[in-house]
């Protein structure tokens, strides 16, 4: 008697399985996290392409949605693939900024960096971050400088970012970005940032920079990228940030983040002169839309899941600190992350209704304002407002 065609379950190409502060599922390319409970996790680390559909624990309506989600696929015949098991801390190690070089083309006079001093990651630094980072179940790489396209063997950091178990994300100011650049660029999503329409865009980065990264986003678009743009909110783009998010929208892009600048870098030297007034400014932070926030989430304050590596090797709290740090990644990216100090929203010396929901806002920008564990005044701002409406 013939038997039965059997059916063999495996992970769909790229779908991690991750320890976070709980288990879970992550699919980069779309940048979706699913939590599951831990005999689903333990269910689906079995699908390996050799893991018979009859065998499976799986509910029927579990089966079906991990179907529908792209999570699982169904082989005809076995084909065994290696299913790693990304286990990372508490708190979770989930966004990963990579400061790949401090040079650039541009001189924006907002920008944190300041003046470039011509350094580069080294390319076998960056390679042993990459392995530590999908060991340790990271979710996002996010590879900024500097202008990253101005890194000497960019072409490497390119092909070794590109399409691993983690959403690879490219942080570019667009200007040097052709459709030859833009076709072998390999990351997930491509974030441009532009800072207002013409006027607003070029009065911060330069005359003729608007027309080179909106022929950047073309060409990203031709090609077929994922585009997020990131916008920082100054004096004079204020009467265009509304007409800028209308030209986003119609340009199809996944994510709109706005922000406003800190008082580092190049921005010391005219401060008041770009940085507008935060009561000013709050408001229009809720145009942002899309995914690529970076919360805190938890007990944890700021950016409870983010940490940056200088261009130098070392793990810091984010760009702008250089002292708030958990020493050179050389030793082990997961070892950097657990000696990174972490600030406890309790830490904090802020008594409002959102403190949870707000999660502290930036401690940078709240140091600035009066001291590392006091408010941010531009969070402050932002739900005072929303207090405002809701009431």
């Amino acid at each position: 008697m013939r038997s039965k065609n059997k059916t063999f379950l495996a992970l769909k190409d790229r779908v991690s399985l991750v320890t976070l502060e709980f288990p879970a599922v992550y699919k980069p390319e779309v940048d979706e996290l699913y939590e599951v409970d831990l005999s689903g996790f333990q269910e689906l680390s079995r699908c390996d392409g050799t893991y018979e559909i009859s065998s499976t624990k799986f509910s029927r309506d579990f089966l079906d949605y991990c179907f529908s989600e792209g999570i699982l696929v169904k082989l005809t015949s076995p084909s065994k693939k290696r299913i790693r098991i990304g286990k990372n801390e508490i708190p979770s190690l989930r966004y990963l900024m990579v400061e790949v070089t401090d040079r650039c083309n541009l001189s924006c006079a907002h920008c944190y960096v300041g003046e470039g001093k011509g350094r580069h990651i080294d390319i076998s630094l960056f390679e042993k971050l990459i392995s530590d980072f999908e060991d340790i179940g990271g979710l996002r790489l996010i590879i900024t400088g500097g202008e990253p396209l101005m890194h000497p063997r960019f072409e490497e950091i390119n092909r070794l970012a590109g399409k691993k178990r983690f959403r690879s994300i490219l942080l570019t100011n667009g200007t040097l970005i052709n459709r030859d650049t833009a076709r072998s660029l390999l990351f997930d999503e491509v974030q441009v940032s532009i800072d207002g329409m013409r006027k607003g865009h070029e009065i911060i980065r330069g005359k003729g920079s608007f027309d080179l990264a909106v022929k950047g986003l073309q060409a990203l678009k031709d090609e077929g990228h994922q585009i997020s743009v990131a916008t920082m909110i100054h004096r004079f783009n204020l009467d265009e940030l509304n007409s800028l998010g209308s030209f986003l929208k119609e340009f199809g892009i996944i994510g709109w983040a706005l922000d406003v600048p800190c008082a580092a870098g190049r921005l010391l030297k005219h401060e008041k002169y770009i940085i507008p007034e935060i009561m000013d400014a709050a408001s229009y932070l809720n145009l942002s839309f899309g995914s690529g926030q970076h919360e805190s989430t938890g007990i944890y304050a700021c950016g409870a899941h983010l940490a940056c590596v200088k261009v130098n090797g070392i793990l810091t709290k984010c760009g702008f600190y250089d002292e708030w740090n958990g020493g050179d990644v050389r030793q082990g990216l997961r070892g950097s992350w657990l000696q990174l100090p972490k600030m406890l929203l309790s830490d904090l010396e802020c008594d409002c209704a959102f403190i949870d929901e707000c999660g502290g806002g930036c401690r940078y920008r709240a140091e600035l304002h009066s001291s590392r564990r006091g408010p941010d005044p531009l969070a402050c701002a932002r739900f005072l407002n929303k207090g405002s409406r809701d009431s």
